[in-house]
């Protein structure tokens, strides 16, 4: 390919055969086209071979599943009884998160039950909350805890948890139980970690109380316990989270401080540049900042990577060689896999070669605009027309990976013009400078990290304001599929090569055109069918439900989860409608308010193309509901309050019929005043869905006189005891029941004996912790019901 050495293309392949390890469709559609564009791309006498392609891609395969950690093999009893145990391991390392959140890394675990101790394989991850307390690495961990295997919600197309884990090594996670608190062994004495923490500890005193305080010890010590909801919803609805997560950009910003150094070197000593010239003088001044601002920083895996991509434009450039960042890049991604295979799976690295590579890729096409002297003004013009031209190169790289791991894009780059010079030439130079003189001089670093704190604050509070305006929207997208995905890359290439004047092959375009099309022809035929599918979604222990009719129509029933705090709505429900389709539902039915139902619905109110909500009059308190009215307001809707006898049509002769609450009906809970909904197609009872609705509704329902037939049963309740009564599975007759419960769920859902007496019934019982996503099929208006299940 032009651009690229043939080594350069067989590191490609090498790590296309890694991907392979888990994604093996995806893996051979890239090397396919990997293969086609060096074909077509190269000169005739510069190909290289495709079988050693193949074979470096075969290699890399090979060894990306050499390096894979074991899974869990077996769960111990006590586990699956979910039974306290006496836990006690070794910390490798631990990670202050938002909201004084804790989270430590242990390995040597062991834990006690009934006197007998099991030794745990692989490590473990403890979450602990409103705790200011820093372990270090080496000190040991005994606590009353709860241990789970880590475990994935079973939906294709969303975040891999246990995979995400796995592959470092990390097979459990726990996190304590009862009144008592964790016991932390004795600290090493002497150890780096040590000074790290003492630095760290002078940071967060000599830095305000403020929201800017505690960005600025997130980006100097990597610490962010201190970062607020409020700052992480303000930069996430901005487009810039990122740039409060350590990675490439910060070590750029540190990188910078070298040329910067550089730079006050030449003028104070004119003549030092004609023994060092510039670039090479940048890089010794910036090396050592790099290596101290990684180490600070945890170090996290994504620093790390960082420095090492630094570490090779540096050799080249101290070295007089050109292509520095694109060789410098490949450099980097060649160590990077070989020394760690699997990280070719990890978000961070992906994004920073996408950014770097569409930066080398597509920023030579405006370098030229903004060349030249002139006045101080233009040139001040020229520079930030530069700035936005980098992040439109990164923006448009990493453009396919953003919309398949957020479903979001965020059109701000305008903010960048603020946000990031304001964070790389005042934020951070001010605090590291701060950092530095803290162990010297707490005054003049206390004098520093307000300053830079000070800036910090200002940038949030402009934020706010742009915010509150609705200048910053975030745009929900379709995800990708992967061919597509390879398609907007491959025409993204020949389009930059056109651009320079390069003849491009036709054949070339009207494959990435193809690979960006089909897929969409595909999605299409599929939602043509003449069917109609009922999709209960895992979401732990909580609840959504997607009922799917032909041309594409969707409406969701309810979307929570087990979390007051972790919206499951954004995480998982909003991420498997969006899996090739667009963010469009045609209507939400809130069952109640109660978060395991409701809490993933603003998120869809604020994001999604909806149609209408269906509630049974109430709507959720707390935060949830703080959420919900807002963007019911921004998107105009009024909730519609559905009873007993009540029917929404649906379309293609589907409706859904109401069977609960009656007009007269009255209870204090929430759970009791459930919408019980049946989706019903040309007289067929196709499903019963009755929320979280307990005895006394239960009963109401069979004391109404109606026919409570179904094919498929949701269990009320989550398969609760409190919902169960025999004569309402007998009313029912089921023949598959579904019960969305989350794997070792706290309240031990679904009841034993519920779900004996509903395979009693006559159905085959599939739960979410055991069988994943589940779908139910009906094809044509007089079809068999089809059940597929993820696992």
């Amino acid at each position: 390919m032009p651009g690229l050495l043939p080594w350069q293309t067989y590191v490609l392949a090498f790590g296309a055969g890694v991907y392979g390890v888990r994604y093996p469709a995806g893996a051979a559609g890239a090397l396919a086209v990997l293969c086609v564009a060096d074909f077509v791309l190269r000169g005739r006498d510069c190909r290289v071979p495709l079988l050693a392609v193949v074979l470096c891609a075969v290699f890399g395969f090979a060894y990306g599943t050499q390096r894979t950690p074991d899974g869990v093999a077996e769960v111990p009893g006590w586990m699956e009884a979910r039974q306290p145990v006496l836990l006690s391991g070794v910390v490798v390392s631990a990670e202050p998160r938002p909201d004084h959140r804790l989270r430590v890394i242990l390995e040597q675990v062991r834990c006690e039950a009934d006197g007998a101790v099991t030794e745990l394989p692989g490590r473990l991850t403890w979450s602990e909350r409103d705790t200011d307390y820093r372990p270090l690495p080496g000190q040991t961990l005994r606590a009353l805890a709860r241990v789970q295997p880590v475990r994935n919600f079973g939906d294709p197309g969303t975040w891999d948890y246990e995979w995400y884990w796995r592959r470092q090594g990390v097979l459990w996670r726990a996190w304590p139980t009862g009144r008592a608190g964790p016991e932390w062994g004795a600290r090493p004495e002497g150890a780096l970690a040590g000074l790290k923490a003492a630095l760290r500890g002078q940071v967060a005193g000599l830095l305000p109380d403020t929201r800017g305080g505690a960005m600025v010890l997130a980006l100097t010590a990597g610490d962010r316990s201190e970062l607020d909801q409020a700052t992480l919803d303000a930069t996430r609805s901005a487009g810039l989270a990122h740039t409060l997560a350590l990675s490439g950009l910060h070590v750029g910003f540190v990188a910078a401080m070298g040329y910067f150094l550089a730079l006050l070197a030449g003028w104070c000593w004119p003549p030092l540049l004609l023994k060092v010239p510039r670039p090479r003088l940048a890089v010794l001044f910036g090396a050592p900042l790099v290596l101290i601002y990684a180490w600070l920083g945890q170090p996290s895996a994504s620093l790390v990577r960082a420095s090492v991509m630094f570490g090779f434009w540096g050799l080249l450039l101290l070295q007089g060689r050109g292509r520095v960042l694109l060789d410098g890049l490949f450099f980097a991604l060649a160590a990077i896999l070989f020394i760690s295979p699997l990280s070719v799976f990890d978000l961070s690295l992906q994004m920073s070669l996408a950014a770097v590579a569409g930066i080398a890729l597509l920023y030579p096409l405006f370098r030229s605009l903004f060349a030249g002297g002139g006045p101080l003004v233009l040139r001040v013009g020229r520079w930030a027309l530069g700035v936005l031209a980098v992040s439109v190169s990164a923006t448009l790289g990493i453009l396919p990976l953003s919309v398949w791991y957020f479903g979001a894009f965020a059109p701000n780059l305008l903010l960048n013009l603020v946000w990031l010079p304001a964070l790389g030439f005042a934020v951070m130079p001010l605090g590291f400078l701060g950092m530095a003189l803290a162990p010297v001089s707490g005054s003049a670093a206390g004098l520093l990290l307000s300053t830079s704190a000070a800036v910090a604050d200002k940038l949030l509070w402009a934020l706010d304001a742009v915010r509150g305006t609705g200048l910053t929207p975030v745009w929900a997208t379709l995800r990708p599929l992967w061919p597509e995905s390879l398609g907007f890359a491959l025409l993204l290439v020949l389009a930059v090569l056109s651009l320079r004047g390069r003849r491009v092959s036709a054949g070339l375009a009207g494959l990435g055109l193809a690979l960006l099309v089909l897929p969409q022809a595909w999605v299409m035929g599929l939602d043509s069918r003449d069917q109609v599918s009922l999709t209960m979604l895992d979401v732990g222990l909580g609840q959504s439900l997607v009922v799917s009719l032909p041309g594409g129509r969707r409406w969701l029933v309810d979307a929570g989860g087990g979390s007051r705090t972790f919206d499951l709505g954004e995480a998982v429900v909003g991420p498997s409608l969006t899996l090739g389709r667009p963010p469009r539902l045609d209507g939400i039915f809130l069952s109640h308010p109660d978060v395991d139902h409701s809490h993933g619905v603003p998120f869809l109110i604020e994001r999604f193309s909806v149609g209408a909500l269906y509630t049974n009059g109430m709507l959720p308190s707390g935060l949830t509901g703080e959420r919900l009215r807002p963007a019911l307001a921004a998107r105009g809707l009024v909730p519609i309050r559905l009873s007993a006898g009540d029917a929404v049509e649906l379309g293609s002769g589907t409706r859904v019929a109401v069977l609960h609450p009656g007009e007269g009906f009255s209870a204090r809970r929430a759970n009791e005043r459930s919408l019980v909904l049946r989706p019903e197609r040309a007289g067929r009872h196709l499903a019963l869905l009755p929320g979280d609705v307990e005895r006394s509704g239960v009963r109401a329902l069979l004391d109404s006189g109606a026919d409570l037939s179904a094919e498929v049963l949701v269990l009320p309740h989550h398969g609760s005891r409190v919902s169960f009564d025999p004569d309402f599975y007998a009313a029912v007759s089921p023949r598959v029941v579904l019960v969305s419960n989350g794997y070792l769920n706290r309240y031990g859902f679904p009841d034993p004996g519920v779900a004996a007496a509903a395979r009693a019934a006559g159905g085959a019982v599939y739960t979410t912790a055991r069988n994943g996503r589940v779908v139910c099929t009906w094809t044509g208006p007089e079809g068999e019901s089809i059940v597929d299940m993820l696992y």
